[in-house]
């Protein structure tokens, strides 16, 4: 499993990870509630989103691709 670890400002931010690759947190404000779309550089890992009630310090997500399935957990910093 890779960690994310990212500020938990709720701001677009750059991000590093556990096994070094990074990537870019960006925050879509939908009116109702933030969506959270994690897009990493150098394809190391495939992007997802997150809803704003799952954007917290612990959450594990599971990540289907079509020719992988990728863990990763979120670390407040």
């Amino acid at each position: 499993m890779t960690t994310v670890y990212v500020q938990d400002d709720k701001v677009t931010q750059e991000f590093n990870c556990s096994d070094g690759s990074t990537g870019v947190l960006k925050v879509e404000d939908l009116k109702t509630a933030p969506t959270y779309y994690f897009k990493f550089y150098a394809h190391s890992h495939p992007s997802f989103r997150l809803a704003d009630d799952e954007f917290h310090d612990g959450e594990e997500v599971t990540i289907k691709d079509v020719l992988s399935s990728d863990q990763v957990a979120l670390k407040f910093v």
